[in-house]
């Protein structure tokens, strides 16, 4: 399945103008075409969500297997359809719309074969387990929806998260009306938001044709508000479930969603190791100990209220991305280079820097030379090199990053907004949410 996709992704930006969807920062249709709806793992789902009984395992395991080789042969097909296309287009003039009519044709058999899945499987339930069936189709939903995130923030599963971190029983259902409402607000978010991608598709493939780059981004506008749309249910639901659950496990469940959504704003403490060390030397007066810390809380408070608005900061950059990417390639083609959005976290990265270095400088003041040096090691950040003449580097040991020191933090690179890698798939939920985070680890598509 893999090296067919790899086979269409080289081939289409051959045959295609200069102008492709990611000029427009929009995902192009083969990822979604070529991702199954349901894979074998999600019997787990299945059986736990809809509480079937074990004599009806075999039953779904079975409309998997079903629904596994449909999709693999319907897909295989269109693969075909698309480079008989572009075999005889060889030496002529390909259009994005020629390239992608067999995935237009496809896309609606492959709904079609999901729809049928989900009839036979509704039609093997008792009328008890039909009751089930909304909670159902909602976390099917969810399973495949959250994947094609694209801002951080977008692809959160709150009720998941509160899974994972195996609280309490009370802690759970305090919470539990809250994660009920979070996901039938998430579901209609999601369902209005493909909606809108989906009837956008046309659009976007038109503008790709005609190097409309302006009419591009207007499409793409109209679908990052869609996906912005569903970033704000995840922001708003953080905040009320966090308030439901009771002390600490409200401040550790929002710590570890904004963690989970907007990552480079919550990277690890980048002077926690720092800090270790020192208060680890030998030789520290009762002084000297109560200073540092003071400048560790101190830092602390810095770095949460810094983490809030790196967060403020990723959700503003998130959607103007696009944008500032088709500013950059024009710049490199000699275009104005301040044409795009200014990205907000650009200073922000600066002031953490800025701020590490004077925390570390801080510290470093209240301790002897001895003790300089012996948290140094030899490091030249905390002693001038030796040197044979001026701005000359020779005798200085090896420059080694320093404990504490920030690390630079680019924009992070395309992935699951929760830490997984593209492509893979959520666990299921345990049937008991008492029980933690169970299911499979992630599985390939079907080959």
């Amino acid at each position: 399945m893999r090296t067919l996709l790899r086979t269409i992704v080289l081939i289409a930006p051959l045959l295609l103008a200069s102008i492709s969807p990611a000029q427009f920062g929009g995902r192009g249709a083969i990822s979604e075409a070529a991702r199954p709806d349901v894979l074998p793992r999600d019997a787990i789902l299945i059986m736990d969500t809809l509480k079937l009984e074990e004599w009806q395992r075999p039953i779904v395991e079975s409309l998997i297997e079903d629904y596994t080789f449909s999709f693999k042969t319907g897909w295989e097909t269109a693969v075909q359809k698309m480079k008989e296309y572009a075999s005889k287009m060889k030496g002529g003039t390909a259009s994005a719309k020629g390239m992608m009519q067999p995935i237009a044709a496809w896309l609606p058999e492959k709904k079609r074969l999901y729809d049928e899945f989900m009839a036979n499987v509704k039609g093997q339930l008792s009328d008890v387990q039909l009751e089930r069936w909304p909670r159902f189709e909602r976390a099917m939903r969810r399973e495949k929806a959250l994947e094609d995130s694209d801002l951080m923030g977008e692809g959160l599963d709150l009720g998941g998260l509160v899974r994972q971190m195996q609280l309490p029983k009370d802690a759970i259902e305090a919470a539990q009306p809250a994660i009920d409402a979070y996901e039938v607000e998430l579901d209609a978010a999601l369902i209005q938001r493909d909606a809108t991608i989906d009837g956008l598709a046309g659009p976007l493939t038109d503008a790709m044709e005609n190097g409309d780059v302006n009419r591009g981004f207007e499409v793409q506008t109209q679908i990052m508000n869609a996906r912005v749309g569903v970033r704000n249910v995840q922001d708003t639901w953080i905040e009320k479930i966090a308030e439901a659950l009771p002390a600490p496990h409200g401040t550790q469940f929002r710590e570890r969603a904004l963690g989970m959504g907007y990552r480079e704003a919550f990277q690890p403490d980048p002077l926690a190791p720092f800090f270790q060390t020192v208060l680890g030397l030998q030789g520290l007066t009762d002084d000297q100990r109560t200073a540092i810390e003071q400048i560790r809380a101190k830092w602390a408070t810095e770095l949460q209220d810094l983490r809030e608005r790196m967060v403020a900061a990723l959700r503003v950059d998130g959607p103007s991305k696009p944008k500032r990417d088709a500013a950059a390639r024009a710049a490199k083609s000699g275009g104005d280079p301040t044409a795009g959005p200014k990205e907000a976290m650009a200073p922000l990265r600066a002031e953490k820097s800025k701020l590490v270095n004077a925390t570390r400088e801080q510290v470093k003041a209240l301790l002897t030379p001895e003790q300089v040096e012996a948290l140094a090691g030899g490091d030249s950040n905390f002693r001038p090199p030796v040197s044979s003449s001026p701005g000359s580097t020779k005798g200085a040991p090896p420059k080694r990053e320093p404990v504490g020191t920030a690390p630079d933090s680019p924009e992070e690179p395309a992935g699951m907004p929760d830490g997984r890698k593209p492509g893979t798939r959520r666990p299921p939920p345990p049937s008991n949410p008492a029980d933690g985070a169970g299911g499979d680890a992630p599985k390939d598509p079907p080959q």
